[in-house]
């Protein structure tokens, strides 16, 4: 018990994000530092590239060792998280067979939400995707075996939406899940070993400004989101009450329009 007239230290939310080393992932890890919460990043090598590592808001997020399709090398450090955030995948490269894609992309998502589940977290964000049905590749693939097929990227996503809204979401519980569903998502992505800077807002940012102020949502809904919007979005789920016990999805526009920087 506080001692009399001091009132007890308030516990600071704790946040466990996978994927907290890639594009989206880290910058949901420095949104959620920059908001003063607790906050620890699973990774396979358990600490973060030097690019991040170089970076004030690292030093202050705890880097373990974990590998998110193998629940038995992280499950003891989700005890006690008040929300785990998936921000994990694989975009469908040629080199990646159609079941290594639906993996990346699905189970990776859903081994820690699965995990987290029986640790007692009460709350699940997943980083998802917005797929147009027109990008082949990632929504549809054609083969002369197969005929028109679901791509295994949108499968994969369609596998982490799925278990968050009909396994993770337990209103008698209070357990809530949240997808985001950005479509392309501006910024500077780093790229191969040298960590080459590849700055996609310098494309995209042009072409957001001007979909997104189309009074259409259809074609708005188009318009690439800043990593920025989508790690405030990814935090905001992960701590807002209003979200408890519920299954929300957050679609491309409202993270365009609704998570901008006020």
């Amino acid at each position: 018990m506080a001692a009399l007239g001091r009132e007890a230290p308030k516990r600071l939310v704790r946040l466990v994000v996978f994927g907290g080393t890639g594009f989206v992932g880290s910058a949901i890890a420095e949104e959620a530092v920059r908001r003063g919460l607790s906050v620890t990043c699973l990774t396979r090598g358990g600490r973060p590239p030097a690019r991040i590592a170089a970076q004030a808001w690292s030093d202050k997020v705890e880097w373990q060792p974990g590998n998110a399709l193998e629940p038995d090398t992280y499950r003891e450090r989700l005890v006690g998280a008040d929300a785990v955030i998936t921000a994990v995948g694989r975009l469908p490269l040629p080199s990646l067979t159609y079941d290594e894609v639906v993996r990346d992309n699905g189970e990776t998502n859903v081994a820690p939400a699965r995990a987290a589940q029986a640790a007692g977290v009460p709350r699940l964000v997943v980083v998802g995707a917005s797929i147009p049905p027109f990008v082949p590749g990632m929504s549809f693939g054609v083969s002369r075996a197969k005929g028109v097929f679901s791509a295994g990227y949108a499968v994969g996503k369609a596998q982490a939406e799925a278990y968050a809204r009909d396994e993770f979401t337990d209103p008698s519980s209070g357990a809530g899940a949240v997808v985001l569903k950005p479509g392309g998502v501006s910024g500077t992505r780093y790229v191969g070993r040298a960590a080459l800077p590849l700055p996609l807002w310098m494309a995209m940012s042009p072409i957001s400004t001007l979909l997104r102020n189309i009074p259409v949502d259809a074609i708005a809904d188009l318009a690439p989101v800043p990593v920025e919007n989508v790690a405030r979005a990814a935090v905001s789920a992960a701590i807002d009450p209003d979200f408890a016990g519920s299954f929300t999805v957050i679609q491309n526009l409202d993270l365009v329009r609704n998570y901008g920087k006020k």
